[in-house]
């Protein structure tokens, strides 16, 4: 389903609202937010909502999407400095609410172990909020993934590798991505994919057409009930 707003300050209250929904019905809810450019406007008004007392973050969960595998937090761009310095630290979260990804552990397999098991102690995700590469990749599902997995490694699609220089304040030479896999990704109880921008036209023109594919793993979002997508106008053109 694809519901279009008119502008991106009207999809991030949009998602927050839906966010804060589930916080009413479930405090310990566990949530995924996506890192990247895409949801920072909703990084900024779930953190006017806690500051304003409209929704209450103090018993939630929150697990990370992906990372570059190669970076931590001391590198600007990094999905686990876009969450702790836009949205972690702000909510005032403690240690033992948040399970990120180590983009630098010694062993990736056990790292993903470890997201897998803090998700199936959780009994799942509760929310999931996402955004599109431009290439369709949902986290780091790139295109031809294997949708059956949980967390894994994954090669980054040269599409991938071009764009990646606008989240850096330096060149890096980074070729694998962590990621959270589409089994977890749609068995979220609610999974919002929003994209916003004329940049974004066209890879949601193909997400809005081509049937479901693993080529654009965004498409494989469309049968499910719990997914919806929110476009701003600009992203939403040609759908």
């Amino acid at each position: 389903m694809f519901q279009k707003f008119t502008d991106d300050m009207q999809v991030a209250k949009a998602v927050a609202a839906r966010i804060a929904e589930h916080l009413q019905n479930k405090p310990e809810s566990l949530i995924c937010i996506a890192g990247g450019d895409t949801p920072k406007r909703t990084m900024q008004e779930m953190i006017r909502m806690h500051r304003e007392g409209e929704a209450d973050f103090s018993k939630a969960y929150f697990v990370g999407l992906d990372e570059w595998v190669g970076l931590g937090r001391e590198t600007h761009g990094s999905c686990v400095q876009t969450l702790y310095d836009g949205l972690f630290e702000p909510l005032l979260l403690r240690d033992e609410q948040i399970c990120f990804f180590d983009g630098k552990a010694a062993d990736l397999k056990a790292e993903c172990a470890r997201i897998d098991a803090f998700i199936a102690e959780r009994g799942g995700i509760d929310f999931i909020l996402l955004g599109v590469g431009m290439n369709g990749h949902i986290g780091f599902n790139e295109p031809g993934i294997e949708p059956d997995q949980d967390a894994h490694i994954v090669p980054l699609d040269s599409v991938t590798k071009e764009v990646m220089s606008k989240y850096f304040e330096t060149d890096l030479p980074l070729t694998q991505g962590i990621s959270l896999g589409m089994r977890q990704i749609l068995a979220a109880r609610e999974i919002i994919v929003i994209a916003t921008g004329a940049k974004k036209a066209d890879i949601m023109h193909q997400v809005a057409t081509e049937a479901p594919t693993a080529e654009i793993p965004a498409t494989l979002l469309k049968p499910v009930q719990a997914a919806t997508f929110y476009l701003d106008e600009a992203a939403g053109a040609r759908v």
